[in-house]
């Protein structure tokens, strides 16, 4: 049965962020990360840094996917964040600027959860009347966990 990221949503893994760009707005997706996890934020900073590089993960339509696997996490991470500010800097696939972020964090064991987290994401999302419902709660991280959750 394949997975929805949904169920690795919670309250504390669903952020108003304030970042004005790609690297401020990273490194509050990272501290959540890191303090859901448990696992050391240098290690989530530098996987997620290295995925960066490889190819952008602004996916367009004013979403980002970063996404990383892990050793020792039991079950997969999830964050999703909202900036009140269009992200220019993010250097999306379709050159229009980041507001919605969802970072995946998931076990390098397990590649077919991954893979299906990733697909999960993109299904539910892939609507810009989607993104636009989510950054119409920028700004407040409680209206923005019930949206994400009635998704």
């Amino acid at each position: 049965m394949p997975c929805d990221f949904l169920q690795y949503v919670t309250k504390d893994s669903v952020l108003a962020l304030n970042g004005t760009n790609k690297l401020e707005i990273l490194n509050e997706m990272i501290d959540a990360g890191a303090a859901l996890t448990n696992l050391g934020r240098d290690n989530i900073f530098r996987l997620t840094w290295k995925r960066e590089q490889m190819m952008t993960t602004g996916i367009g339509n004013g979403l980002a996917l970063p996404h990383i696997r892990v050793n020792d996490i039991p079950d997969p991470v999830v964050v999703v964040g909202v900036s009140e500010q269009p992200i220019k800097d993010y250097q999306s696939q379709d050159d229009e600027p980041i507001r919605v972020i969802v970072f995946v964090i998931a076990p390098d064991e397990n590649q077919e959860l991954y893979l299906q987290l990733l697909g999960s994401v993109s299904r539910r999302m892939r609507s810009p009347e989607v993104v636009k419902k989510l950054i119409s709660c920028a700004g407040n991280a409680n209206m923005l966990y019930d949206t994400v959750m009635s998704l």
